[in-house]
């Protein structure tokens, strides 16, 4: 950076750069070119072919659509004797001249149309076929323009006929409505037209006549607005009359002038309502200022001395003789911001030199010397009788690299590579076109149509060291680049130091003296600001934590020292660059971090380094430094990628809040990119735009390519961050003073909240999935799709993974590992859902997720892949969840199953342990291993243990009947305890259907009930077919109750209610036996007589039994008391006889 730019400042801070050191190396390609990208949905091939041909380093493949019919009938069936040529516009269109016919197709969608919902059109992928004017010479492609009006949703299009004769359609769609306009020429053969974007179009001839065609719609009528350029009389001066005709048409009576070789270049002026247009004729340069309203020559200049003179210099220094005889004729322009790039063709007989020509044309003077020469490294051989071979070519910039072409070959050329020839040696074969489209240079092959190149290593554009005189572009990755495009290396630590007393200007003064070997300096200030001290504990928000993350901060966001635009409120910091390159601006600060860095470690402050708090947790103060780190990376990632909708708008939002706005020239990706700390923002923002669009009214097709985009810009960065992190773990880990106060790392592409990613990336994973996935039944993007929801949930679980393993024996893992497993299995349900087992599979055994994988194995019935997972993470617990989660999903069956064949793996004591504490399951184990008493044994606990099925106890009681069996070693006893609890289900079982439901018990799965319930039930009244056989069981059961008292209490219940089944009302009491007959009590005394003997001694006394409220009247009945006492009498007697 010149001296001069700083002076334009009214005070210098000592922060400002010395004058900087003059570079060795010379700029040709201009600074603003960003490595060209061919990744784009619109633009990948969906063709099943796809590479045409390649070399070690670079290959041509298909690009887009294939061709229309149309297109393809007229190329294939053309007469050999017409001419065929076409065009490609970088707006998406395509043209092909075929005789009179031309048709037109739209390859790809305007990137300028894509999110506008009013401008939407369905004319993709469509052909239309015009008719062009009658004309005597071969129409040709040049003199068509293809474009899309301001106020128009529908393409238009002008061609001429070489006479000229100008034909407008105002819509290609209607091809019978045009306007039709002849052009005076005075004979003059038109040569190109060219559209100025917003204008309309230029017209130039062979002689170099330039006119302006300006479409006109007045009073709904269509019409053309002719108009010629004119060449001021004052510029005519000194000028011979045969130049001045080549230069600007005929003059006066001139009737022929010699045919050079004629370009047009328009390019947009410093205003919307501007353009600048450069005509090239032969060695003369015009050019033109434009507006709706006006037009102005700016500057006419001749070349041919300073190309010649930059040729000799270069090939011939010691050549002798009259240099005027060199021959050189300028081929081709392209725009370079601030210049033009010209390429030119010199021949030293019979050889043809090639170079690439850079001349400064932003102001209103002539450019007198040549800024820049770079001659290319390749020739051809020149024939007087047909120089039109070696001088047909044409080149097309893209990023750093230039495509030079012509009908049979591409040279492409790298910086400091040799030039790459791809030939196209196919018969018939010919390179009709070239453009640059989605920032991939595309042409136009007749036998293969549209056709990319690309690199073999794409990674090579971005990492390229240039020097030397013939260099293109300069590059941060040259440390002799680099000292002149950071100032820190310009800046005077002495005067800083001087200036500023608070810590953070002294210490980057010190940072300064170390960048310029100064150790002494530097480590006087260190040393005065933090004096080391060994026994000083790490604290957390310390005063050198504080400052080290605001210098990193501040060296990322500084703004650019050498780009004017940026007022002088922007002071300029460590990490300013003075590359105009916002790609170049980025590396730079990416330099100037890894320099502070080092600084930082050698000098011994690296390990002074504690904890700070970020995000509202506290964090190691290394871990917030690879974090800024990692920002760079994901800006140069986001910067290095081709125009895309979804971007510019994001970026454009994500600087609404920004304190700098886009004024004075800077653009929306000035300001973003300049501060890095906040490149999050623009992530957050495609999210957002991408729901928003998801939930209007776009078509859902063009939702879905959106989706698929923006997923691939994101992804991009994400991936080359989390790349960058894993290979600098080291770098940035914290030692283990400070992990012990603050062991907490949640990286910002997992965080929460505003300053965090995993709101934008759950949302993106939502969207992906429901309004990608879901919406197209494209088989090739819906996978395409399916591999980015992986990548997502892939990114966003690392994060989470990392943080929860940080937090580790801390009292809140819990509490994470939970949220973590609930994030885990929501991101895998799409998976699932869509069985798409295999990405399933590889997030689920990476992030062990044991519920996915045994849905997984489960509803592909391979237990193959089950038995490999309970090898492969049998020191994870998956053995204990597979045991477990057979038991929650009521798949005992399949536990039984791995019973059998568990001795054979490695897991039969895992497998033992786990079924110990669950009898209901050990059992079976004991009984694969022939162990049946245990097994009896635990049946009999199980059996007795349960209670809300009978039928499952009965089971149990038998199996355990059996196991005892089996055993040999049973004794009596132990068999009769279990026939004692299977007696009692036979009782329940014996209870009538209608009784259980009167007392609302489920009959079908009937539950066991307690041996007092039972008597309950036998003896109510709700069971009115209840006789002495029934009550009798009721007595049987109270040998189930252990309870003394209760077994008392409830005998009584039983007798007085047998008591009160019968009526005691009885007039005549002479035969009290036979009436006694009758009575249930005694029914049930005579049966218990008959089946046990001893009737007399299950009889309750008399007294205690009907001093009881529940008799009612009948305690004091004296007939009832007469006929009970009969009873007892007669029983008594009967027992006594007996």
């Amino acid at each position: 950076m010149d001296r001069s730019f700083n002076s334009s400042f009214s005070t210098r801070s000592p922060f400002s750069p010395r004058s900087r050191q003059n570079l060795n190396a010379k700029k040709i390609i201009p600074p603003n070119f960003r490595k060209s990208s061919r990744f784009s949905v619109s633009g990948k091939s969906t063709q099943s072919v796809q590479i045409i041909l390649s070399t070690p380093y670079n290959y041509v493949e298909r690009f887009g659509q294939t061709f229309p019919v149309l297109i393809t009938e007229a190329l294939t069936f053309a007469d050999r004797n017409t001419v065929v040529s076409a065009r490609i516009s970088k707006l998406g269109y395509l043209w092909v001249v075929c005789g009179r016919r031309l048709l037109i197709w739209q390859y790809r969608q305007s990137p300028v149309l894509l999110d506008t919902p009013s401008k939407k059109t369905s004319l993709l992928n469509q052909c239309f076929e015009l008719q062009l004017p009658q004309s005597d010479l071969a129409h040709r492609a040049e003199l068509v323009s293809v474009f899309v009006n301001s106020d128009s949703n529908t393409p238009s299009c002008i061609a001429v006929s070489p006479e000229g004769v100008v034909r407008y359609w105002p819509a290609i769609v209607h091809e019978g409505i045009s306007v039709e306009q002849h052009v005076s020429l005075q004979g003059q053969e038109c040569d190109s037209l060219t559209d100025v974007e917003g204008l309309g179009c230029i017209l130039a001839t062979t002689t170099c006549t330039v006119l302006l065609l300006q479409p006109q719609l007045s009073g709904g009528r269509h019409s053309l607005k002719c108009k010629t350029l004119k060449i001021p009389t004052g510029w005519l001066g000194g000028i011979s009359k045969r130049m001045s005709s080549l230069i600007f048409g005929p003059i006066a009576s001139e009737t022929s002038a010699e045919s050079g070789i004629v370009r047009v270049l328009s390019v947009p002026g410093t205003t919307s309502d501007t353009w600048t247009v450069y005509v090239l004729a032969d060695h003369n340069l015009q050019k033109w200022q434009l507006s709706k309203n006006d037009e102005e020559l700016i500057f006419v200049t001749e070349l041919n001395r300073i190309v010649r003179d930059s040729f000799c210099g270069a090939l011939w220094e010691n050549c002798v003789g009259d240099q005027t005889e060199i021959d050189t004729w300028l081929l081709d322009i392209q725009s370079d911001k601030d210049n033009v790039i010209i390429l030119a063709a010199a021949v030293n007989i019979p050889r043809v030199h090639y170079a690439m020509i850079s001349l400064q044309t932003n102001t209103n003077q002539p450019p007198t010397a040549v800024k820049d020469f770079l001659l290319l490294k390749i020739t051809d051989l020149y024939r007087e009788n047909n120089p039109g071979d070696s001088l047909s070519y044409r080149f097309l910039l893209c990023g750093i690299n230039a495509y030079l072409y012509n009908q049979k070959h591409i040279t492409v050329i790298k910086p400091q590579e040799e030039p790459d020839i791809l030939e196209f040696n196919t018969p018939q074969d010919f390179l009709l076109a070239g453009a640059i489209c989605v920032n991939t240079p595309i042409f136009f092959s007749r036998n293969h149509g549209l056709v990319a190149v690309a690199s073999n290593d794409m990674s090579n554009d971005l990492n390229l060291s240039l020097t030397g005189a013939n260099s293109f572009v300069e590059t941060s990755f040259n440390d002799n680049v680099v000292v002149n495009n950071l100032s820190i290396y310009n800046m005077d630590p002495e005067e800083i130091s001087i200036a500023y007393k608070d810590t953070v200007s002294q210490l980057k003064a010190a940072f300064i003296y170390r960048i310029q070997n100064q150790e002494q300096a530097c480590k006087e200030i260190i040393d005065e600001l933090f004096p080391p001290d060994a026994s000083k504990l790490p604290g957390i928000d310390s005063l050198l934590d504080k400052v080290v993350i605001m210098m990193g901060k501040d060296l990322i966001d500084d703004t650019p020292a050498g780009d004017p635009r940026w007022s002088k409120d922007h002071q300029v910091g460590l990490g300013s660059s003075h590359s105009m390159q916002v790609l170049d601006q980025l590396k730079n600060k990416q330099k100037a971090l890894s320099l502070f860095i080092k600084f930082l470690k050698e000098s011994g402050l690296w390990a002074q380094l504690s904890a700070s708090t970020i995000r509202n947790t506290t964090t190691a103060t290394t871990y917030i430094m690879g974090e800024i780190s990692e920002k760079i990376i994901a800006a140069i990632s986001l910067k290095t990628v081709a125009y895309n909708q979804v971007l510019e708008k994001a970026i454009e939002k994500a600087t609404a809040e920004s304190e700098t706005k886009p004024e004075n020239g800077l653009t929306y990706q000035d300001v973003f990119f300049r501060e890095v700390s906040q490149v999050h923002r623009g992530i957050q923002e495609m999210v957002n735009y991408c729901e928003d669009k998801s939930h209007s009214n776009m078509d859902p097709a063009q939702i879905v390519d959106m989706i698929h985009d923006t997923n691939e810009i994101i992804l991009g960065a994400l991936k080359s961050v989390i790349n960058f992190r894993e290979q600098n773990v080291v770098n940035y880990k914290p030692s283990e003073g400070v992990l012990a106060i603050a062991p907490e790392f949640l990286p910002w592409t997992a965080a929460s909240g505003a300053e965090g990613l995993f709101n934008s990336l759950s949302q993106m994973h939502y969207l992906t999935y429901n309004y990608g996935i879901i919406l197209t039944n494209n088989e090739r993007l819906r996978n395409d799709l399916f591999d980015q929801l992986v990548s997502i949930t892939d990114i966003i679980l690392d994060g989470r993974k990392s943080h929860l393993e940080s937090i580790k024996a801390t009292s809140f893992e819990e509490i994470i590992y939970k949220q973590y497993c609930s994030d885990r299995q929501k991101f895998m349900k799409p998976f699932i859902h869509e069985k798409d087992w295999e990405r399933c599979a590889k997030l689920a055994e990476k992030y062990l997720d044991f519920e996915t994988l045994m849905i997984l194995c489960e509803a592909t019935n391979n237990q193959r892949r089950l038995d490999d997972y309970l090898e492969r993470f049998s020191n994870e617990g998956f053995s204990e969840f597979v045991y477990n989660w057979f038991l929650k999903e009521n798949k005992q069956g399949k536990l039984i199953d791995m019973c059998k064949h568990v001795g054979k793996s490695k897991n039969i004591q895992k497998l033992t342990n786990f079924l110990s504490g669950h009898p209901s399951l050990s059992w079976m184990q004991e009984i694969f291993d022939k162990k049946y008493n245990q097994a009896a044994n635990s049946l009999q606990t199980l059996a007795l243990n349960e209670t809300e099925s009978v039928t499952r106890q009965k089971t149990m009681l038998s199996l355990c009947k059996l196991a005892k069996l089996a055993a040999g070693t049973g004794s009596e006893e132990a068999l009769r305890s279990v026939d004692s609890r299977l007696d009692l289900i036979a009782y329940q079982e014996d209870i009538p259907d209608y009784v259980l439901q009167q007392f609302g018990y489920d009959t079908i799965n009937i539950r066991v009930i307690p041996p007092k319930d039972l008597i309950n039930l036998y003896i109510c009244k709700e069971y009115t077919e209840a006789a002495e056989l029934e009550f009798k069981k009721a007595l049987d059961l109270l040998n189930f109750i252990d309870d003394e008292e209760l077994r008392q209490e409830m005998s009584l219940k039983i007798w007085r209610y047998a008591l009160l089944r019968d009526a005691w009302q009885h007039q005549n009491l002479d035969s009290p036996m036979e009436i006694l007959q009758h009575k249930l009590f005694f029914k049930l005394v005579d049966l218990a007589m008959d089946l046990e003997g001893d009737g007399w001694n299950l009889l309750p006394p008399m007294d205690t039994l009907i001093d009881d409220d529940s008799l009612g009247d009948l305690r004091n009945n004296t007939n009832f008391q007469f006929l009970l006492k009969a009873g007892y009498e007669h029983i008594y007697r009967s027992q006594t006889v007996e």
